[in-house]
């Protein structure tokens, strides 16, 4: 344990929102309809184009805590960051503006927060199947700085800022805030960055955040090799940056950027320009397969990711078969509404 906490807790949830026409208002009930209410629900409308902001402007005239912010289109990380800059909470709660909340979600995080004294907390688990069933036996980690670096480095935690909560005065005091020349894995970089500076992270297993996937089966058709190239630099980023050390954190960042380059290959064959950007294609192969005997190896990584990736060595084609029956599994499966 790190401590304890004491007070009730002021909680800011902040929503970045672009284009979500469909999902805002029930992402926004689910936060004010909590079983603790947050002090604030901080919505950033990031230049949207469709009638999201109409139905922000209705949200903000019939609830008091909520504030909308309408801003120019400059990206999620720049979003994230003026819902840091306004909040007025003790901790600050990322949603997703196409996600939604259980209505214990900011409980069960102020709980963890509560009863550790932790500066982030977060839930290895989260809803994201139709009709998913809750965890059956709860359990509650405090982890080392490296220990949760580690552990959001591995594939045991889905990447993003969501389904955690962030002490904002860690946030104030060590100048963290999101990259902004970062838009994909920009999520990855600002929670290892936390959980770096952190004194502890409370790390729970219930599911109270829903996550929607159903639109997976588009990263198909909207394959951009600028997103690929910027995944990669995140990574890169997030290692240069590192300030714990040890063989766990070695092992899964060699296992994050080994799966990482797996998904960049399989995009570029299942969007047919695997010859456009052969080089890519043959660094990330090379990569691979030069240290999968280190993987095949560790025994902190498990067989079930090691099998995964020895056949991405051996035959990457067929993995890109996999990854098309996979994403069409997602869209069936995927949360969709109450």
């Amino acid at each position: 344990m790190c401590g304890s906490v004491t007070k009730r807790a002021a909680v800011s949830v902040v929503v970045p929102a672009y284009n979500v026409e469909n999902y805002i208002e029930q992402c926004a009930l689910s936060v004010l309809n909590q079983s603790y209410p947050c002090c604030e629900l901080i919505i950033v409308d990031d230049g949207s184009t469709d009638s999201t902001t109409q139905i922000l402007d209705k949200l903000r005239e019939k609830n008091d805590h909520v504030r909308v912010i309408h801003k120019e289109n400059a990206g999620v990380s720049a979003a994230r960051n003026t819902g840091i800059e306004t909040a007025k909470g003790d901790y600050i709660v990322f949603v997703d503006g196409d996600d939604y909340l259980a209505p214990n979600f900011i409980e069960y995080m102020v709980s963890m927060a509560q009863d550790t004294g932790a500066e982030f907390c977060l839930s290895k688990s989260c809803f994201t199947r139709k009709n998913e069933g809750q965890t059956e036996k709860e359990r509650l980690d405090v982890l080392t700085p490296a220990e949760a670096t580690a552990l959001l480095l591995s594939p045991t935690v889905i990447v993003g800022c969501w389904n955690k909560m962030f002490s904002r005065q860690l946030l104030i005091d060590k100048k963290i805030h999101f990259v902004t020349d970062l838009f994909y894995g920009e999520g990855l970089h600002f929670i290892t960055t936390v959980a770096q500076r952190a004194n502890c992270v409370a790390v729970g297993n219930q599911k109270a955040y829903y996550y929607r996937r159903n639109n997976a089966l588009s990263a198909t058709t909207k394959f951009r090799i600028e997103s690929v190239y910027n995944g990669e630099k995140s990574i890169n980023q997030i290692e240069n940056e590192l300030t714990v050390s040890g063989d766990d954190v070695n092992d899964m960042l060699l296992l994050h950027r080994s799966m990482y380059n797996i998904g960049a290959i399989t995009k570029l064959i299942n969007n047919n320009v695997k010859k456009q950007y052969l080089s890519d294609y043959k660094r990330w192969l090379k990569f691979n397969r030069r240290n999968i005997v280190g993987i095949l190896c560790s025994k902190r990584i498990s067989m079930y990711r090691k099998c995964l990736l020895l056949g991405g060595c051996v035959s990457p084609a067929l993995m890109a078969r996999l990854d098309v029956w996979r994403r069409k599994k997602i869209s069936v499966d995927s949360v969709t509404g109450r």
